[in-house]
């Protein structure tokens, strides 16, 4: 069984804002090595908090100040879903079933 941070290193890897599967790839390439850096720290600060042991409400704090390190880019609807499916993945890691609305904020301007 592969532990919450190997899980994690591995995701490192995987966001790379590449066209894969519907998501047709980051429309501005120049921020490409950008928010991948941004999102390799952000997966840091949650191998931090796992090794930490958060609970719930610890991870939703922790995702409600990550996501919005996103907002200086100019971002288009399916790079931020991009990024909303991979901070779900993070979520699916470390064994958090909500973002208590965070997501659907950043993502919709509202929870739906």
């Amino acid at each position: 069984m592969i532990n919450k941070t190997e899980q994690l290193e591995n995701l490192k890897k995987e966001v790379t804002f590449d066209s894969e599967g519907f998501y047709p790839g980051l429309a501005d390439d120049q921020n490409k090595t950008v928010l991948m850096n941004l999102f390799g720290n952000i997966i840091d600060d949650f191998m931090s908090a796992a090794e930490q042991n958060y609970n719930d409400k610890d991870y939703v704090n922790l995702i409600s100040k990550s996501i919005i390190r996103f907002d200086p880019y100019n971002l288009d609807t399916e790079d931020r879903e991009y990024i909303c499916s991979s901070f779900e993945k993070i979520m699916d890691i470390v064994g958090l079933e909500s973002s208590e609305g965070v997501l659907n904020e950043w993502m919709y301007g509202f929870d739906l």
